[in-house]
């Protein structure tokens, strides 16, 4: 078994940096590409899942942009699992629920994003909307 090491504030930033230049090309699936190289070499050595859950966060995004919701909805899950503490992928997740139609699930995860953190606006915003979408 490899030994687990630390990602470091540098690497994940410029993978982050690499990732954006790379959509701002339009360069949206070698932007995913990059982050899933990242997610597989770190995903078996790395002891901070952090970085791994922002990594798979991330892609989630790469993924949602290219309306691969499937593949958002499975990433944003990966990078809850990773840590749970990570409110934005609960709002990302609930924010295709809710584009899908799945009030009562953007509902959760809204209100999950908000336990997480509490001053999150877009969440409160959305959360809104989905209760009332809902209740129609």
């Amino acid at each position: 078994m490899a030994t687990a090491t630390p990602i470091s504030v540098e690497e994940f930033s410029l993978l982050e940096k690499e990732a954006k230049n790379l959509m701002t090309n339009g360069e949206v699936e070698k932007a995913e590409t990059l982050y899933t190289n990242f997610i597989e070499r770190t995903q078996e050595t790395t002891s901070d899942r952090k970085f791994l859950a922002l990594a798979t966060n991330n892609r989630g995004h790469l993924r949602y942009l290219t309306v691969d919701f499937y593949g958002a909805i499975q990433d944003y899950t990966a990078a809850i699992e990773l840590d749970p503490s990570l409110a934005v992928s609960y709002y990302n997740r609930g924010q295709i629920h809710y584009r899908m139609g799945r009030f009562k699930l953007a509902i959760d995860d809204l209100e999950r994003a908000l336990e997480v953190d509490p001053n999150f606006t877009d969440a409160q915003d959305n959360l809104r909307q989905a209760r009332k979408d809902f209740a129609t």
